[in-house]
């Protein structure tokens, strides 16, 4: 319960620094190994944005370079895993399955196809190859009115 009475409304917001830094050995890295001990324990709590679980997939693997696509994914889903993180988990752990296990497909595609398949609706795209492969409607031609 939070100083308000309202679970969750006061839950900050974890930025992608905040995951990259504790990939790394440098001036912030421990204090963020702790913060997200913490998270993981379900000691604090923290809501996870899709935004940041996007620039993730790219930071991650260009500064971490040990860490492939697979290795990427397969962490943010022990990440969205932990107690203590916040948000719309199902459809962001599909979304990075999808990303994971998709060569080429980008994460913003990957993304929109979990949340459709979520929400039954279609997507509105010309990628229609890579989404189409993602078992989604996806109309062609787009719709006229």
């Amino acid at each position: 319960m939070t100083a308000t009475g309202i679970p969750g409304q006061n839950d900050g917001l974890i930025d992608t620094n905040i995951l990259f830094h504790a990939q790394t050995h440098d001036a912030h890295s421990e204090e963020c190994r702790r913060f997200l001990t913490a998270l993981e324990r379900g000691n604090v709590q923290a809501v996870l944005d899709p935004v940041v679980l996007h620039e993730l997939t790219y930071v991650l693997p260009r500064y971490v370079k040990q860490m492939s696509r697979q290795d990427v994914a397969t962490y943010l889903e022990v990440v969205l895993s932990w107690p203590g993180i916040q948000g719309d988990k199902a459809t962001m752990i599909d979304a990075v399955q999808r990303w994971g296990s998709t060569p080429g497909l980008a994460f913003a595609d990957a993304y929109l196809a979990a949340r459709a398949a979520s929400e039954a609706r279609p997507v509105y795209t010309k990628n229609v190859r890579e989404l189409r492969g993602q078992i989604v409607g996806v109309p062609e031609p787009l719709p006229s009115g």
